[in-house]
């Protein structure tokens, strides 16, 4: 087939600053792929993560760098191989990986999880994420987002405020709760201390709390906290079960980190073999990247599709929200 690949930047502004424990945003520029092949389009979405970095001009410079590649006959058999053939950022490959996809289930005229054998996709319950703010913020914050519709949420933290981050929000909120920390701390002591202090009730779980590099200090994570240890950056396009067991109850799979949608399923299912729990997350995404994830719904315990909501305006409507669920629009 003779596809023709276009990539096009689009900034989304966000509805409040987006603050983790390493930087802050209030406007995030992803890049839309559309894939054309006579009358049937795809469309995918790459949401650059400077975490690992990706900036928007690194998407073009890739994609262009690979626009020749791309103009040849391309088939369902030998996309995989040419795909991890390029030599680009997760994030673009995810992009194109979408587009593709999408596009030959639309030529089939089946949704994107029929095409990978899936199960029909439900409408699963999300969790909505608080930034990092003023602990005094966040009463008001609950109030005005309406966050008591979600039947759980997460929370960004750093290491000076989350203490008291946790505390305000268990106060003001009576669902369940993650915590996530984004590396925020830099010992497995100061973990440790943190997780002592706790009202671990209705705590689910604390994410990343350490460097992805600090890999021993997660393995002796893993035998102590009296809460689940979570891997969210540690997971990028590799799998590694064995040390996910010694490190994590649980790994968040985001598709902008595995590069392709088959790669993100094989993932979902070493963790499931392995005895861990999965959680789809998300970055900064409009609705077609968070289809996708919905998408692989029948492979997760866990939702964290927000990213779409933190959008002043979502552009294409792919999904919808209500009362903390989301689904695929007809």
């Amino acid at each position: 087939m003779k596809i023709e690949f276009q990539i096009q930047l689009i900034e989304l502004p966000l509805r409040f600053e987006w603050k983790l424990s390493r930087n802050s945003s209030i406007s995030k520029t992803n890049g839309i792929i559309t894939a054309k092949y006579l009358n049937y389009e795809g469309l995918g979405e790459a949401a650059p993560n400077i975490r690992y970095e990706e900036t928007p001009s690194r998407l073009i410079n890739e994609f262009e760098s690979i626009s020749n590649e791309l103009k040849n006959d391309i088939e369902e058999e030998n996309w995989t191989k040419i795909i991890q053939g390029f030599n680009i950022c997760s994030a673009l490959r995810m992009g194109l990986d979408m587009a593709f996809q999408n596009l030959l289930a639309n030529i089939s005229s089946i949704s994107l999880s029929e095409k990978f054998g899936l199960e029909k996709v439900n409408s699963r319950k999300i969790a909505f994420t608080i930034p990092i703010m003023d602990p005094e913020m966040i009463p008001d914050f609950i109030e005005k987002e309406n966050l008591r519709r979600f039947s759980w949420i997460k929370i960004k933290v750093n290491k000076e405020l989350a203490l008291p981050i946790v505390n305000t929000v268990l106060k003001n909120y009576d669902g369940m709760v993650a915590i996530d920390g984004n590396e925020a701390w830099t010992k497995t002591n100061e973990v440790l201390d943190f997780v002592a202090k706790l009202d671990k009730d209705r705590i689910l779980f604390l994410e990343q709390p350490l460097p992805a590099y600090f890999r021993e200090g997660y393995e002796e994570l893993g035998n102590k906290p009296s809460i689940e240890i979570w891997g969210d950056e540690s997971i990028l396009s590799n799998s590694e079960p064995e040390y996910w067991k010694k490190a994590f109850k649980g790994i968040n799979v985001k598709l902008m980190k595995t590069g392709t949608l088959q790669n993100a399923i094989h993932l979902l299912d070493e963790a499931k073999r392995n005895g861990l729990r999965t959680m789809i997350g998300c970055m900064v995404e409009t609705s077609i990247g968070i289809s996708a994830a919905l998408s692989l719904e029948s492979k997760s315990d866990f939702m964290d599709l927000d990213g779409f909501l933190l959008l002043q305006k979502e552009p294409y409507g792919l999904v919808k929200e209500e009362n903390g669920e989301v689904y695929l629009k007809a």
